[in-house]
């Protein structure tokens, strides 16, 4: 360090007397953020030299481009530089911030994207396995935006892959990112690659253990944020069956010939729409469990016989009581289901509303009770629009007369809807009419 300083004082004093100023070497600071000064005053100088755009001529306006694209690449290298040395020093954390707030502050011209590539980079650099990557980006032409995105897929892949090998997937995916033959599309193949044989052929429980390690769910929107992503990686094939199954339930299914001629509409969605509409029916039902307002159990039966006569046939039955209990999509269940999902289940008897449960409320509270849903499910069966096959387990229960219109939270002014048609009846403004065991709805 001290030979490397000393030479740049000889060169600064020669140039010096050369130019005919003070041979006075400046220290390091001074000569960083004098040279960024300089820079930002000859940029202002070339914004106004460039007003006069309009004379220029083709090839200059061409190298004038060339140009601008040199300035600013070695202006994000200065600065992932200082981001880099800022975050190793802690400067954010003296100040009580996050590396990102202490960043903000001092790059606000920085698009959020940018800026969390930044940050990334930034704290990606204190960890010396990564210092081919950081090298890549400051020394051999990698644009910040592809280390970033370099680092995302690492961290993805880490947790499968031992100390050594991460060192061999850093410094494949740096060099990948430096040669200027590879687009972002080739880079993306390579990603693929890596995630592919991160996953070494050994036990079966090592390799379902370092599959589990992938599983990741992370924001890949658009830079300008018009277009929002979210990319889900399973590691776990029943994780991922599971969600394959909701994209392929009757909540994703094409509205049916009844259903057209009932509503006079044709289903226009995409096969993406109609899954993206089903698994938002799911997730919407998951995260709807406020207090006062219920979530579906596991199963819940329903019980046509009280529960003592219930418990007395079972046992009398030695298990071959057929047919006794129903699912809330109504499939008959065996004494042996029963006793087994009793575990994990509610068993509800049939006859409801009594000291226990209270079903019609009136005004006093606004959301469907638990007793009251089970009742819906078991008049309405699914959604009450003809010709609709999603079950009851995934609608909504709908006001008819809204509550905020003086409608009581009772079972005659309650219908179920799947999510598409509860958001159809309302933008129509529908209304139906409650019958002891069905809903008609007033579609004309």
């Amino acid at each position: 360090m001290g030979e490397r300083w000393n030479g740049e004082v000889l060169r600064t004093t020669a140039r010096a007397v050369l130019e005919g100023r003070s041979p006075v070497p400046r220290m390091p600071g001074e000569r960083v953020v004098g040279c960024l000064r300089e820079a930002g005053r000859e940029a202002v100088f070339a914004d106004l030299a460039a007003q006069e755009v309009a004379l220029v001529q083709d090839a200059d306006l061409a190298s004038g481009l060339e140009l601008v694209a040199t300035v600013a690449s070695a202006l994000e290298r200065a600065r992932v530089r200082m981001a880099c040395e800022a975050a190793a020093r802690g400067l954010h954390t003296e100040q009580g911030m996050s590396l990102a707030d202490w960043l903000a502050l001092r790059c606000p011209d920085l698009a959020r994207p940018v800026l969390h590539d930044l940050v990334r980079v930034a704290q990606a650099g204190q960890e010396a396995v990564h210092e081919p990557l950081i090298d890549g980006l400051l020394t051999r032409g990698m644009p910040l935006a592809r280390a970033a995105r370099l680092h995302r897929a690492l961290t993805r892949v880490r947790g499968a892959l031992g100390p050594e090998g991460y060192g061999s997937a850093v410094e494949l995916l740096a060099d990948a990112g430096c040669n200027p033959v590879f687009e972002d599309a080739d880079v993306g193949k390579i990603v693929t690659q890596l995630v592919r044989v991160c996953l070494p052929e050994k036990e079966h429980e090592e390799r379902a253990r370092a599959k589990r390690e992938l599983r990741d769910v992370h924001e890949s929107s658009l830079a300008d944020g018009s277009v929002r992503r979210i990319i889900w990686t399973f590691g776990d094939d029943a994780d991922y069956e599971a969600v394959r199954a909701i994209l392929r339930s009757p909540l994703a299914a094409p509205a049916s010939r009844e259903e057209v001629e009932a509503t006079g509409e044709e289903d226009r969605r995409t096969p993406g729409q109609r899954r993206y509409d089903a698994l938002l029916t799911v997730v919407r039902r998951g995260v709807a469990g406020t207090e006062g307002q219920p979530t579906t159990a596991k199963a819940t039966l329903l019980v046509t016989m009280d529960l003592q006569t219930l418990q007395r046939s079972l046992a009398e039955a030695g298990g071959e009581l057929p047919g006794c209990g129903a699912t809330v999509e109504g499939a008959s269940v065996s004494a042996e289901s029963i006793r087994r999902l009793a575990c994990e289940a509610d068993i509800i008897p049939m006859v409801l509303g009594g000291a226990s449960e209270v079903l019609d409320q009136g005004r006093s509270k606004r959301l469907v009770t638990p007793g009251q849903r089970i009742r819906l499910a078991v008049r309405d069966g699914g959604c009450t629009i003809p010709g609709c096959t999603v079950p009851a387990t995934w609608c909504d229960a709908h006001h008819i007369v809204a509550w905020a219109n003086g409608g009581r939270s009772d079972l005659d002014n309650y219908a179920l809807l799947c999510e598409r048609h509860h958001t159809w009846v309302h933008q129509r403004g529908l209304t139906a009419t409650v019958l002891e065991d069905c809903v008609m709805w007033h579609l004309r």
